[in-house]
């Protein structure tokens, strides 16, 4: 049997089906249904694709099968990557379901996608980017648009760990004079996710013609900062809902950020030291509990 091409773009993903569809009138059907309404399936269950279709669940999860997935949720995540890089906010709003089954899908899709962090933890390029983040001299968090709002969590996170870093968005000041800085002292770690940001892009694009060593964490392998970023995690995000789920790239940021302390020398110290300063400054509430009033 000659072995399938691996399907890397939408349109590989069209010949595929047209392929599988001649094995059957219910393939047929399926396939049918799939190509007109595509951007709805992509918020659909299986069992609401074999009602739309009138046919059976187990027909649907075969013929997922035959297009070269392990069943409906692995085509559903590969359909997802190919179709939210052109999906806008009112097309989600329109195409989402309100029904406990779609909330049901969304929970179990956010379960899958965190069961692949421990095949991603112990990527090579994990660890590459473990030790640029402990190692280089000064670390630039740079993003756009919803990706940046990763920024804070990790800017917050990393500043307790080490010195010398700054987050940067198209809205910050210093955004157009990144490129004045001395690329052998920095490491750019960029968060790249869909709708891809063309600002950001573009950004990247300038700092790498430059020299400037970029790492990034994106949601696919078809993510256009591949071409410009090294190492590249590719991190899933969850796009069944009017807007992008983010729990498992901040999940991924935690265990990130903790390796990254546990490598970084001197940590108990700088601790300690953040934690006198706390202190000092009174900076968190502090509840003074008391003992019964006298009667």
């Amino acid at each position: 049997m000659k072995e399938q091409s691996e399907i890397k773009k939408l349109d590989d993903l069209w010949v595929r089906i047209a392929q599988v569809a001649q094995g059957s009138p219910t393939y047929e059907k399926l396939a049918h249904y799939i190509e007109k309404n595509y951007m709805q399936v992509i918020f659909m269950t299986a069992s609401e694709v074999a009602e739309k279709t009138e046919v059976s669940q187990g027909s649907v999860s075969r013929f997922c099968i035959g297009l070269g997935y392990k069943g409906y949720n692995d085509f559903l995540h590969s359909l997802q990557r190919f179709a939210k890089k052109e999906m806008t906010a009112p097309q989600r709003l329109q195409y989402t379901s309100n029904s406990d089954e779609n909330i049901a899908s969304i929970l179990r899709m956010e379960y899958e996608n965190m069961d692949q962090l421990t095949t991603i933890l112990h990527q090579p390029a994990y660890q590459k980017l473990v030790a640029q983040l402990v190692d280089a001299e000064q670390v630039l968090l740079v993003s756009a648009r919803m990706s940046a709002t990763l920024l804070s969590y990790t800017s917050y996170i990393l500043n307790k760990i080490r010195n010398n870093v700054r987050r940067l968005t198209p809205q910050s000041p210093e955004w157009d004079t990144i490129d004045l800085l001395d690329p052998k002292k920095v490491q750019v770690l960029a968060m790249v996710f869909p709708r891809y940001p063309k600002a950001l892009l573009e950004k990247l694009n300038e700092l790498d013609q430059k020299g400037f060593p970029i790492a990034a964490i994106t949601d696919s392998i078809t993510s256009p900062v591949y071409s410009l970023a090294n190492p590249v995690l590719s991190v899933p995000i969850t796009t069944s809902s009017i807007f992008d789920i983010y729990s498992t790239p901040i999940l991924f940021l935690n265990l990130l950020l903790r390796d990254v302390a546990r490598k970084t020398q001197g940590l108990d110290k700088r601790m300690q030291e953040i934690e006198q300063l706390d202190r000092m400054h009174n900076t968190y509430y502090e509840i003074h509990r008391s003992g019964p009033k006298a009667t």
